[in-house]
């Protein structure tokens, strides 16, 4: 029967089939909330347990999770083959957790639990595979593991590292997984590709305490990046606020700093720069030793130099968007002066909105993109869905 949550947050996994494998790692507990969110990507999952999963988490659980009866043993139906053989049902077999034991037998074709029998029929037909290891740290720094894990990736099973944390190499973040899992299922429109985001804003030292800066988080720079990630690019991230994500991060503090930084990167081969960053437009000679407080003060400013401006001259085939900002003006108007930015600067698309209505902090927003010949759409909701909309344009002029 479907979830009543299916297809909630998005729709990157609808029409997928995917079979979750569960091992007897008390990780397994995890698993609930792991399957869930799959179903919400819009994603019909069905469950696999060993044994020693079922002592950890009853099938009822897993079947509560899934809104699908649960496979506990290999029947006269040939579940194996109905979902992992050749042309079976199944788009991907994910075993999560997946111990020491399983990925041993894994690597040595033993097949004797539903899961391993599972995983030999899938490897077999050239079914997708993920594994995502959970189990002790010294389990995992075993060289008999080490060595299995290593096998499994020749035979192109992907593998979703753990976090080592207090002496375990613990499950993977469900976030991590589920990235990983719509990155393999998903369109691959961005394969190939290596895509640069500038995202959040820039800070300009006052002296060695104070800065100034803007309101923007870095909100919207996040999505788009976890987005072209999802669509396959090799994706580079300059920013101030680094975080757990599965692309590259270079620390940008400056609208200097971040010149210097995309200048640097892009001398290694991109094929986009997407320049999301409120990059600072002025910036000063900060004072060496703190500013005593109480007292008027006169800062003097002067502008900096335009990310996207020296980016076009030094790289003119390069597929360039840009963002822009601005108040309280009416949607024409909006559309003009974005234009007018993108002739300037030789951009390809870009990406406007309203500020003063809101946006900026936020994880909702309003924008137009816009290329060359005028207005192509407009998005309103979640930034999630704007960096959708975002790449897609993108994949058109790449």
């Amino acid at each position: 029967m479907p979830s009543d949550i299916s297809g909630t947050v998005s729709d990157s996994l609808s029409g997928k089939v995917i079979v979750v494998g569960v091992t007897g790692s008390i990780a397994a507990v995890r698993v609930i909330d792991l399957i869930r969110d799959l179903l919400r990507r819009g994603a019909e999952v069905h469950c696999v347990a060993s044994p020693a999963a079922r002592q950890i988490l009853h099938p009822w659980a897993l079947e509560y999770a899934s809104s699908q009866p649960v496979i506990t043993e290999i029947t006269g139906r040939v579940e194996h083959v109905e979902f992992c053989g050749v042309g079976g049902r199944a788009d991907l077999l994910l075993i999560a957790p997946a111990t020491a034991n399983t990925i041993g037998k894994m690597a040595c074709g033993i097949d004797d639990t539903p899961v391993t029998t599972f995983a030999t029929t899938a490897l077999g037909s050239g079914k997708p595979v993920m594994v995502v290891p959970a189990m002790h740290e010294a389990m995992y720094c075993h060289p008999a593991v080490i060595r299995n894990l290593q096998a499994l990736r020749e035979m192109g099973v992907v593998l979703v590292d753990p976090r080592i944390e207090e002496g375990k190499a613990k499950i993977a973040e469900n976030g991590r997984v589920v990235l990983a899992v719509e990155r393999l299922l998903g369109k691959g429109d961005l394969l190939g590709k290596k895509i640069l985001i500038t995202s959040g804003s820039t800070a300009e030292k006052v002296d060695p305490i104070r800065i100034l800066t803007n309101r923007a988080s870095g909100k919207t720079g996040i999505e788009i990046a976890l987005e072209a990630y999802r669509r396959g690019a090799e994706v580079t991230v300059v920013h101030r606020f680094p975080q757990d994500l599965p692309v590259s991060q270079v620390y940008a503090e400056s609208a200097q700093e971040m010149l210097d930084a995309v200048m640097s990167e892009l001398s290694r081969g991109y094929h986009a720069l997407i320049s999301v960053a409120a990059v600072a437009d002025y910036t000063l000679d900060p004072y060496q030793e703190k500013i005593k407080s109480g007292q008027d003060l006169m800062l003097r400013l002067h502008p900096t130099q335009k990310i996207v401006k020296a980016v076009r001259a030094a790289y003119p085939d390069l597929k360039l968007v840009g963002f822009k900002a601005e108040t309280h003006i009416s949607d024409d108007e909006l559309v003009r002066r974005a234009r007018d930015s993108m002739r300037a600067s030789g951009l390809d698309l870009m990406v406007a909105n309203d500020v003063g209505s809101g946006g900026m902090g936020s994880d909702e927003n309003r924008v137009l993109i816009i290329s060359e010949g005028g207005l192509r759409s407009q998005v309103q909701g979640a930034k999630s869905l704007i960096a959708r909309r975002v790449i897609d344009a993108l994949v058109e002029v790449l």
